[in-house]
């Protein structure tokens, strides 16, 4: 036992290590060789549990939900850090699939990813664009909002070329299933793109000091398939139920129908199973206070996941290893000294 690690011994003794030669012959070995032995076992599974952890961490966190269920209420919860463990870096770097969708429609915003141009031609003719007055209206609200977005290029309210309306972009695609493929087919390979390199950058170059996670924010997570689920090991779904979801719907957007908004909802895969999708589900059908308590409990969940393998610490890791070495090595001396009765009588002190 023990030649992979370049050291023959069996097990660590109170005086010395019984080793094994090819021929059968009984040598022994110094307490030092011994510890040196146990000490890369050690080493070795450290190293695997380090990488594992590193594995996990570049790995974020997909966070999604139903319209109208309060998923941006979540991720602004979870940009700041627990109020329960203030001293924890335990904030949320958030990456917002939809601030990127809008920032590649803005002329001349994300340099080579810019998908103005594109979408304009695919749309040559239809009434995309914003009218004067609204785009006014448009650029007032967006310089009082709040940006919490990890940007991936200066801020840019275009270059004089007129501003697509996503409101009637969505009327279109909504009601012309080969317009909504075109357009999903220019989009969805630059917000892709941008989203993967947003996710490195913030793992290896954190924003904050505070944030000890990756987190996408990505509303159509389960319905873009497979492949972008496989990108996030946790899957973050923030629900209500559908009575709820309905009338929260209608409050706000008040321009729509009952009928418009039911037709949005079922758009999308029922939260119900989207529930049964996900790993950790976050209800919001109470007050604010209920929805802090359960992004809490939430936001802990994915801290003790993220520092644990399969729920083993690097605690446990080590001490499992140790212990699994000890076992093999004790049970080697049992059965030689089983096999080798004159050893013990060595061992106690009699003619060797």
């Amino acid at each position: 036992m023990g030649s992979g690690f370049g050291i023959t011994c069996n097990l660590p003794t109170t005086g010395q290590l019984l080793r094994i030669k090819d021929d059968g012959s009984l040598l022994s070995c110094t307490i030092a060789e011994g510890f040196q032995f146990i000490l890369v076992v050690i080493l070795r599974v450290a190293c695997f549990y380090a990488g594992a952890m590193f594995g996990i961490a570049s790995q974020p966190i997909g966070l999604t939900g139903g319209i109208a269920c309060g998923k941006s209420t979540v991720s602004s919860m979870f940009r700041s850090q627990s109020t329960k463990y203030t001293m924890k870096k335990d904030a949320f770097a958030i990456v917002d699939v939809d601030a990127i969708a809008h920032d590649i429609l803005i002329p001349g915003k994300m340099g080579s990813d810019c998908g103005y141009g594109r979408v304009v031609k695919a749309f040559d003719g239809a009434d995309i664009f914003m009218k004067e007055e609204e785009e006014k209206k448009s650029e007032e609200k967006a310089k009082k909002k709040d940006s919490h977005t990890i940007d991936d290029a200066k801020e840019d309210d275009g270059d004089g070329r007129p501003t697509i309306d996503r409101r009637k972009l969505g009327n279109i695609i909504f009601r012309d299933t080969k317009k909504r493929r075109a357009l999903n087919g220019i989009t969805h390979p630059l917000i892709s793109k941008i989203m993967v390199k947003q996710m490195i950058r913030e793992n290896l170059f954190p924003s904050s000091d505070n944030t000890s996670t990756v987190a996408v924010d990505i509303p159509l997570l389960f319905e873009v398939g497979l492949a972008m689920r496989m990108i996030f090991p946790i899957k973050i779904v923030v629900a209500c139920d559908e009575g709820v979801q309905l009338e929260r719907l209608m409050e706000r957007n008040k321009d729509l129908t009952k009928e418009q908004c039911e037709n949005r909802i079922q758009s999308q895969i029922p939260i119900s199973k989207k529930v049964q999708m996900g790993d950790i589900t976050i209800w919001n059908n109470g007050s604010m206070d209920d929805l802090k308590k359960e992004v809490e409990r939430a936001r802990k969940e994915v801290t003790d996941r993220s520092h644990a393998v399969m729920n083993i610490t690097l605690a446990n890791a080590i001490g499992l290893g140790g212990t699994m070495v000890v076992a093999a090595c004790g049970y080697d001396i049992i059965k030689l000294l089983a096999e080798h009765s004159s050893i013990l009588q060595c061992m106690m002190g009699g003619d060797c």
